[in-house]
This record gives C-alpha cells, structure tokens and sequence, in this order.
C-alpha cells in the first residue's frame, strides 16, 4: 500500500503543473535522461549530452502571432540555440548519491526594434551556463525504486551579453536578461522520482521537481518553475531499448525591474519519442525529439517547432 501512495505521489507531482518562458536562460529542454532514474547501479556514470532548439514561432498566448510592426514594437525574429552539457553522477553502495550537470550554451538571438526596414539586430555567444548540483537520497523502500532529490542551480553563467551587430543605436546594449547564458541567482531545486515494472519487457518512471530563485540578481530573478516526466521503455532487445516520455513544464512570470515580465511565463507539453542504443556494456548512445503537444507562452515570445537530443552514456 506504501509503494502505491509513493507511486501516485510521484505521478501527481509529475503532471501537476501550473505557471515557463519560452526562451529563458539556463534550460535546455525537458528531456530526462537521468541514470538514478532508471535505477541504475551503483558508481560513476557520465552523459555527454546535446540539445538543439530552434525558437522561430512567434506566438501570443496559445496562438500564432500576427505580423507585428518593428516601428512600434520590438519583434523577436528567431533564437537559436544548442547546450552541450556534461553530467556527472555518483552513486554509492548506500542509497545517497549525487549529480553535477555542466551546461555550455551556443546561443545565436535576432530581433528587430524601431527600423521600419526589419534591419536585424543580433547577438551570439558560447559560454558557460549555470551549474547544477543535485544531491539524491533513495532509501524509502528495500528496491530504492522511490528517490528524492534537492539541491541548487549555481549562477556560474554570465548575465551580460550584448547585441554585437545590427542597428548602431542597439549594438552593445545588452540583450533581454531572459535569454542570458546565465541568471545571477542561486536556486534551489528540491524533486523527486519513481520508477516501476508495467508488464512483461515495459517499465517506467515520473519525475517532478521544483525550482526557486533564492533572491533577485541586479533586479532579476526568473520564473519559478515545475517540471515533469513520464516515460516508459521497452527492454526486450538486447541492443535497442525504444523510450517514449511526456515532458511538461511551467513557469511563473519573472520578477524585477530588468525582466520583461508581460511577455514571460507559459506552460509546455511535450512527447519524445527516442531509443538508447547498448553499444557496449558500458557505453550507450541516445537520440530524441521532442514534439510539442501544447504551448502556451505569457505574451509574445518565440517556441519552437521541435526539439532534438543525442547524447553518449559512459558507466565505469
């Protein structure tokens, strides 16, 4: 009867959500590749993942947005961007263990603003973004199927890239601090996972977390934001393990005096499908894409049509 309440726990922190701009600044996508998830063993296990999105939809609500005029409003013209991220587990013979994830963001951002001929004014960078360390705990039941999480996002990006080409009067003004490398602030992350056996060679897992800007940097602070998955992966090849997993996220509006707080906020659902591929006992390789099946953004930010996720696992 414990593991039924720990379970259904689980799932409704998974799916719960309510209110995730759609371009912000430390996140990648809602893909969860987490080795404690699955349940693995224990030791060091390392995830050399890549995530490309293409933010070129302007959208208002849960709408396309129609043509706007640079002369009265600035316009979002696309952003690109790609996290390379290197994550760093370790689980001990005990049911404590702990994640490092190390994200770089190659970001290129185009917007037009007061030119009535939509001269684009850009910005681009590749730098380090914000640090996530995250402590896990899997003692609650004998299988240590059940886990909880906590710990904090580190403000180890930069939060002041400016607009490097474009319009004079806009090159080196600095760029919406929602799309910076990194927020400022420390956050705290506080989650939890469950995974389970469904029925013959299918398993399945949910996760859920929390994160919470402690405090607003130079007049700054992100949204709060709940994340969510579902999964489930069939086991019954010795080399393929197919995967598909619902992915949801939701975020408040974001605070301070810098942030643009009409057009952040907004909710996204998402189902990816992907595979992992055994290549050897100890290395795996992954391929996934996102697809969204609802998006609702605060005011007028830019989605994307999907996203796509291929990484490398290395157990040793």
């Amino acid at each position: 009867m414990t593991h039924k309440i720990y379970a259904a726990a689980a799932a409704i922190l998974a799916l719960g959500l309510a209110p995730q701009a759609m371009a912000c600044s430390g996140c990648g996508c809602t893909l969860n590749t987490d080795d404690a998830v699955l349940g693995n063993p224990a030791g060091w296990h390392v995830d050399e993942r890549v995530d490309f999105i293409n933010q070129n939809v302007l959208q208002i609500g849960g709408n396309k947005a129609p043509t706007q005029d640079p002369s009265s409003v600035e316009v979002q013209k696309y952003t690109m961007t790609i996290f390379y991220t290197t994550t760093i587990d370790y689980q001990s013979d005990q049911p404590w263990g702990i994640n490092v994830a190390v994200p770089v963001q190659y970001r290129i951002h185009a917007t037009a603003n007061d030119m009535t001929d939509w001269t684009e004014s850009k910005s681009s960078w590749n730098d380090l973004s914000d640090i996530r360390v995250l402590g896990r705990y899997s003692g609650l039941t004998e299988d240590r199927d059940i886990g909880l999480q906590a710990g904090f996002k580190l403000p180890t990006g930069r939060s002041d890239e400016k607009f490097t080409r474009g319009d004079a009067s806009v090159i080196g003004q600095t760029v919406d601090r929602g799309l910076q490398p990194g927020t400022g602030t420390w956050d705290l992350l506080l989650g939890a996972y469950k995974n389970g056996h469904l029925t013959g060679d299918f398993h399945w897992f949910a996760t859920g977390q929390w994160q919470k800007p402690l405090a607003q940097f130079k007049q700054f602070a992100e949204g709060q934001k709940l994340t969510g998955t579902v999964g489930v992966r069939y086991t019954a090849f010795e080399t393929i393990v197919p995967q598909v997993q619902l992915n949801a996220q939701d975020r408040w509006r974001d605070r301070g005096a810098q942030a643009d707080i009409p057009n952040s906020g907004g909710q996204v659902v998402y189902v990816s499908p992907g595979l992992f591929v055994n290549v050897q006992d100890d290395l795996s390789l992954y391929a996934f894409v996102q697809l969204p099946v609802y998006q609702h953004v605060g005011g007028l930010e830019l989605v994307s049509d999907y996203t796509a996720s291929v990484g490398a696992k290395y157990k040793f």
